[in-house]
């Protein structure tokens, strides 16, 4: 009996462990279909929905999915604007090196304030520390779409456990120190 009541207290602890690491797995189909979804719902001002598909893929540290986030931050589209989150989201979506959105961030970069760019830096940085390719075990490979010059980036994260960070909705929530 007291064997039974140890075993059913340590399943009951293994799987409250797993719940905490609130691991998800989905399937790679599943993820990439999720994401151009809602590049699609981005483009047609659905933005509610878009950031509902597009964060989590963000955190998870797919780029494509920063890239758009970070425009729905620096224009305030269905959150409130904010340059320091929306660079934060751009800065760590040119770890792609796509050469169109390092030249956007490197332009938006020069118009800020030496003040403004300390800040960014370190939200940038802070990003890269939860939301990069190396935290999160994502790896990207560049293409371009067949009959256009425009370049595609295709992550996949690898099935490894990660920690799973919340997005900052408001600057108030920023790690500046």
């Amino acid at each position: 009996m007291i064997h039974k009541l140890l075993l059913l207290a340590v399943l009951i602890s293994l799987l409250l462990a797993c719940q905490s690491n609130r691991a998800i797995i989905k399937d790679i189909d599943a993820i990439h279909k999720q994401e151009k979804k809602g590049i699609k719902l981005y483009h047609q001002k659905a933005y509610p929905e878009a950031f509902e598909a597009l964060g989590e893929l963000a955190t998870w540290g797919y780029k494509d999915a920063q890239y758009y986030l970070a425009f729905m931050f620096l224009k305030g589209q269905h959150v409130e604007q904010s340059t320091l989150i929306g660079m934060g989201w751009l800065g760590v979506a040119t770890e792609s090196g796509i050469k169109e959105w390092v030249n956007f961030y490197d332009a938006l970069y020069a118009k800020a304030t030496p003040q403004m760019q300390q800040q960014i830096d370190k939200v940038v940085a802070d990003y890269k520390r939860k939301f990069g390719m190396k935290a999160q075990f994502v790896t990207c490979r560049n293409s371009t779409t067949v009959g256009s010059n425009k370049v595609a980036v295709k992550c996949t994260k690898e099935d490894k456990i990660s920690t799973v960070y919340p997005i900052d909705w408001y600057e108030a929530q920023l790690n500046l120190d």
